[in-house]
């Protein structure tokens, strides 16, 4: 999901864009085959191809479709909030886009990543050991990883949140809380 537009993936590799388009962000560039992964942030699009290769079209206010040249070996793709992330098959993670907040700034010796996640001005990585590392803005507490928090196997950023989904189905999220989006979640999920 973007700010005003969307994207699907479909099973043949093909992605379906609706919604607003006023940057080209919904507008599904010629060609474009084989994508593995699909993400967005506010209103640029990014694709992964089976490849290991990105492509990325929108909004490139802040150099969002600028992607880092040779940029390959992907195995994942995260937008947040004018940022993006990428972690590669080596173990590492590529960022790129705004860094008013130290969102892009990946944190030296940062290694064994196995996925990401972007929120608005801040950045997660999720370790193969189960850890996470959260880097950027930090204002309402989102990269303050909770002490002890392992056996994580999924991260997500949102706005000034951040979330993490347990082995066991258990969801933890910290950050902002203004509006009880990291409070227990309700029963059942």
């Amino acid at each position: 999901l973007g700010d005003d537009s969307n994207l699907a993936l479909n099973s043949d590799g093909t992605v379906v864009g609706w919604g607003f388009s006023g940057y080209g962000e919904a507008a599904i560039p010629p060609g474009l085959s084989n994508v593995v992964a699909i993400s967005m942030e506010s209103d640029t699009s990014l694709a992964l191809k089976s490849d290991g290769t990105i492509a990325a079209w929108g909004w490139n206010f802040y150099g969002m479709t600028n992607y880092p040249p040779r940029l390959a070996d992907v195995t994942q793709l995260a937008g947040g909030g004018f940022h993006a992330l990428a972690p590669r098959t080596d173990g590492t993670v590529v960022a790129w886009g705004r860094d008013f907040e130290g969102q892009t700034d990946v944190p030296p010796g940062l290694t064994n990543v196995v996925a990401v996640g972007a929120g608005g001005f801040h950045s997660l990585a999720l370790k193969r050991d189960s850890t996470v590392v959260a880097w950027g803005d930090n204002s309402q507490g989102q990269c303050d990883v909770p002490p002890g928090l392992t056996n994580v196997v999924a991260v997500c950023g949102v706005s000034h949140s951040s979330l993490a989904l347990i082995e066991d189905g258990t969801l933890v999220c910290w950050g902002a809380d203004g509006l009880d989006q990291t409070n227990k979640p309700p029963a059942g999920l």
